[in-house]
């Protein structure tokens, strides 16, 4: 009976992950073009703004300013997202504080980022979503969702920055422009993955298709039980760096 059971659920395990990637490719599309609104905090929904009001007093206290509030609109599936931007003009840091919403979930999360003039990029986040596409080549991503607070978080970007980019020069944007930079991000989202054969432009050239093989990686990356695997190994990543950062720092860090 148990070997019965065991062969049943193999069975059904490698049904899923051939048959799920067709429902997949069928129904994920990625907007080509974004064209962020701008929002008041007022004026947000209420399950959003619960999330990014409290939040904006917390980055002024740590020197960011508050650029705008931002509805990105449906770039993905049936999620919408909106978007708090900041900047911190003496180090040319970046901030975000992004909540997605669809018809059954509402999360969010928040995070900073800086770029270098060598073309590196460091993020660091409390979104505990890993992607399911390889992460851009120029851009280390660093995840600690759980952390709660935006002071703990930029310290430990900080202390990420001196260990990953000492001694870089941090680049800015034109005053006034400094919008157009999540949206050369967010728009080369699907330029870089076509690059890589995972997605291709759609016929109506608003949006992308994943392809086949792009389908079947996701599928196969987001199913039991190699999702349960990615999750481990991102855990380990997260603490060897939390390990290799100075000895005071890490461990107010781990405290918070």
């Amino acid at each position: 009976m148990y070997e019965n059971i065991c062969f049943d659920a193999a069975v059904l395990l490698g049904a899923l992950h051939l048959l799920v990637p067709a429902v997949v490719r069928n129904g994920y599309r990625f907007a080509a073009r974004c064209k962020p609104i701008v929002v008041p905090a007022d004026k947000l929904p209420a399950e959003v703004a619960s999330y990014i009001v409290p939040r904006i007093p917390q980055m002024d206290d740590l020197g960011f300013e508050l650029l705008g509030c931002y509805d990105f609109g449906v770039l993905a599936g049936n999620t919408r997202r909106y978007i708090a931007h900041f900047l911190k003009r003496s180090t040319n840091d970046f901030a975000n504080v992004t909540v997605a919403t669809s018809s059954h979930k509402v999360a969010g999360y928040f995070e900073f980022s800086t770029r270098f003039a060598s073309g590196l990029t460091l993020e660091t986040n409390t979104n505990r979503v890993l992607p399911l596409t390889p992460d851009n080549s120029g851009t280390q991503v660093f995840r600690f969702p759980e952390i709660k607070e935006p002071q703990v978080l930029y310290q430990l970007h900080l202390q990420l920055i001196q260990k990953h980019a000492a001694g870089q020069w941090a680049q800015g944007e034109p005053a006034g422009q400094e919008l157009n930079r999540m949206v050369r991000v967010i728009e080369n989202y699907g330029l870089r993955h076509a690059k890589i054969g995972y997605m291709v432009l759609a016929n109506n050239a608003r949006t992308y298709r994943l392809t086949w093989k792009g389908a079947f990686l996701v599928t196969w990356r987001g199913l039991w039980p190699t999702s349960l695997v990615r999750k481990a190994l991102q855990r380990k990543t997260m603490q060897s760096e939390l390990q290799a950062l100075p000895v005071g720092a890490a461990a107010e860090l781990q405290k918070a």
